[in-house]
């Protein structure tokens, strides 16, 4: 066993000057990690959670494994947490509450004492019973990869050994261990497979661990071979706009298929959902779907990629004597004589007749029912209809403003200005307000 240990790490890039965290609960797996480690001279510590929730099974735990360590003379970090309060706060379940806390508890020791890698006692089994939950809960080629045996700063060296393999070696040792109870119910889907559906895959494979984790390691390849090819892709399908990326339709739908080519990038930013985003490149122009973090459009032959953004106040108050606004747009105001000027043609300056504007003025979104007089145009239109002759996304709509006087539309700030507002011939002061992009 060691000596396939040995051969595992160095196969995974470790090397005995590594500093490892071991992550260690007391039960059979992360005991037999210890000891592992300990035999074959790495530099470790130990890191143990109490959570709190088997009462006095979970302080024997914590007892087991710092008494451990004071013989091997290791290095020992433990750190109770809530475990109950914390998953009824956060709204997730005992187990995911623990994964969180453990996980955020590990890299902060990681941080602290400078270690390279945290390890975990994952194996063969472990990958087997992932692999399932994946496929039951459904996934695409990330997922079949299962565990990685080096993700970041996380390493798992046992992927090597089955679980029954571990138990052999430790109980040709004088090594000990506790078996934590909640591992035998089945009200934990991960325990169901372990102890309900295992079994029968062995009856089928008696080597279903090891053929499992070849697997996983073909899969893994495939997606990196995969993904390599995707990269090269990437300027020809998106293009970047300001703060927005605009993924390309008519360069995506020459794919085979479309929808996994569109899952790999746009996975990245947190749209996981593989059916949401493949009824969007189906549906009308218009439509929009969300992530934690970002806005996902389809905008006539594209989808247009956005970070959300917080919500701005909703109108800004402009005094005559303002002379320049940082927030929530830039802008440039000044007054001049209007003898002799001459109207600029950038459509990002605003030239207004200033005797016709009543002040304060009033910036602010537009709002659906907005209706002014283009400049150049006869009569009124609604801003809306506006929008749509410009073909402006719906992101651009959203990111529109307004500057307003006495209630009527001065200027469509970056598009157009009211005929009302306009300089004529006998126009004696001009209003300058110039969008700073």
């Amino acid at each position: 066993m060691q000596k396939q240990f040995l051969k595992y790490c160095e196969k995974i890039g470790l090397s005995k000057k590594t500093k490892i965290l071991l992550t260690v609960s007391g039960g059979l797996d992360s005991m037999a990690l210890l000891h592992l480690f300990h035999l074959s001279g790495f530099s470790i510590e130990v890191a143990h959670c109490n959570f709190n929730l088997r009462g006095e099974e979970s302080n024997g735990d914590e007892q087991f494994v710092k008494e451990t360590c004071d013989a091997l003379d290791i290095s020992f970090h433990c750190k109770h947490f809530d475990t109950e309060t914390y998953s009824q706060l956060e709204g997730v379940s005992i187990q995911m509450a623990a994964r969180d806390l453990r996980y955020t508890w590990f890299e902060e020791l990681r941080r602290e004492n400078q270690f390279d890698y945290i390890a975990t006692a994952h194996h063969q089994d472990d990958q087997v019973e992932t692999l399932l939950l994946n496929l039951s809960r459904g996934t695409g080629l990330k997922g079949m990869h299962g565990i990685l045996p080096k993700q970041g700063y996380l390493l798992r060296p046992l992927l090597f050994a089955s679980r029954a393999s571990l138990e052999m070696w430790m109980e040709s040792k004088p090594y000990k261990h506790r078996e934590d109870s909640s591992n035998v119910s089945v009200k934990y889907s991960r325990n169901k497979i372990r102890h309900q559906v295992l079994p029968v895959l062995k009856e089928i494979n008696p080597s279903l661990s090891n053929t499992f984790q070849e697997n996983t390691e073909r899969f893994a390849s495939a997606e990196q071979n995969l993904s390599f090819l995707y990269e090269n892709e990437r300027s020809n399908l998106f293009l970047q706009k300001g703060e927005e990326l605009h993924l390309v339709l008519s360069e995506l739908m020459k794919y085979p298929s479309p929808i996994d080519v569109a899952f790999h990038f746009i996975s990245e930013y947190g749209f996981n959902d593989w059916k949401a985003i493949e009824n969007l490149l189906s549906s009308e122009s218009g439509k929009m779907i969300f992530s934690k973090s970002h806005l996902l459009l389809k905008n006539r032959e594209e989808l247009v990629l956005k970070i959300k953004e917080e919500k701005l106040e909703s109108t800004y108050s402009i005094d005559e004597n303002t002379s320049h606004l940082s927030d929530p747009i830039s802008l440039s105001l000044y007054c001049e004589s209007a003898k002799g000027f001459k109207i600029p043609k950038s459509s990002f300056v605003a030239a207004l007749d200033f005797d016709k504007l009543s002040f304060p003025l009033e910036l602010r979104k537009w709002q659906n029912g907005d209706i002014f007089h283009p400049i150049g145009m006869r009569g009124k239109k609604k801003l809306s209809d506006f929008f749509i002759d410009k073909k402006m996304s719906l992101f651009e709509k959203e990111n529109s403003w307004i500057l307003c006087s006495d209630k009527q539309i001065v200027w469509v700030v970056g598009h157009r200005i009211d005929e009302r507002f306009k300089l004529v011939e006998n126009s004696q002061k001009v209003y300058l307000v110039k969008l700073n992009e």
